[in-house]
């Protein structure tokens, strides 16, 4: 009963965190409309979600066992720690790009749905399971699913950068993949919400340094500066604590057919708010790639 407790409660942090993302897609939608680039709003989505997660962190640092601080992780450890952070930033950064390319739904869809597609890919890379007639399947499902999202018919006017939206839409899958394989191997011992502040801090610096040589824009009104307090409060901060929980409790396959929810809460919200539905073809291809998320499920179980 324990087990399945613990189970269920995984699940829920996931899927809690799915629904938060899928929501603040549309947020940064609009934000990014009223003229704050990407590279701000990751620099802002970060720097404030970091002191809550600090403040959590210091709440209980000092029941956390020794060789969860930070001088006393390994230089492997350490690498991990920052390199999942690094990966955080610039998928963040490449979906924020999407975004503001083709709107909060496509980019969305491809991000979070290709990204159990890469997870299986790089698994059998590097040699943590083996090639098989289901894998093969659910590649074969996700590619043709993907080539139906991509392309959605002569009949629609494409949008001028949809090519470069669909690019930084396919590097945010890859990105995400990263950083969900970097939740399931971060050291058991160190708590979610150190390793989240860990990581997220670094995620910060970097956004920081590119946003600086960019230009750092601000919101332009009350509504804007709520807003971006949305995507770094609840989407970073309670988001990530919940993803981070959650991921550490199940296989990194269950952790993105998970958070499959985020795609649906954008493609609807976006679909009923900014009139940007999906056409019957993408349609089509969001459900091939559903089912290579369940025979990539079956496979993990």
């Amino acid at each position: 009963m324990k087990t399945q407790t613990s189970a269920a409660l995984a699940w829920g942090g996931v899927l809690l965190a799915g629904v938060l993302w899928g929501v603040g897609a549309l947020v940064a939608q609009s934000v990014m409309a009223g003229g704050m680039t990407p590279y701000s709003l990751s620099l802002a989505r970060f720097a404030l979600g970091l002191p809550l997660l600090w403040w959590w962190h210091w709440r209980q640092a000092s029941a956390a066992p020794q060789a969860a601080q930070w001088r006393y992780l390994p230089w492997r450890g350490r690498a991990l720690v920052v390199g999942t952070g690094l990966a955080m930033a610039m998928n963040v950064t490449s979906w924020f790009i999407g975004v503001s390319h083709i709107g909060a739904a496509l980019p969305t869809v491809i991000s979070i749905c290709c990204a159990p597609v890469i997870v299986a890919l790089l698994s059998v890379l590097r040699g943590y399971e083996r090639a098989s007639g289901r894998l093969l399947l659910a590649l074969s499902l996700a590619l043709i699913g993907v080539g139906l999202i991509a392309w959605p018919g002569e009949a629609l006017s494409l949008p001028a950068h949809y090519a470069a939206g669909l690019a930084w839409s396919l590097a945010s899958a890859g990105l995400y993949a990263l950083v969900v394989l970097g939740n399931a191997r971060m050291p058991a011992h160190i708590p979610a919400v150190t390793a989240s502040a860990w990581s997220m801090s670094a995620a910060a610096l970097l956004m920081f340094a590119i946003a600086a040589a960019q230009g750092i824009t601000w919101p332009q009104h009350t509504t804007a500066w709520l807003q971006v307090g949305y995507t770094g409060v609840v989407t970073t901060s309670i988001a990530y604590l919940a993803f981070a929980w959650g991921a550490r409790r199940l296989s990194p396959t269950a952790t993105v057919v998970g958070t499959l929810i985020e795609a649906l809460v954008a493609a609807v919200a976006a679909a009923w708010l900014f009139a940007e539905p999906l056409t019957a073809q993408q349609g089509v291809g969001a459900l091939l790639l559903g089912a290579a998320m369940v025979v990539l499920a079956r496979r993990a179980s």
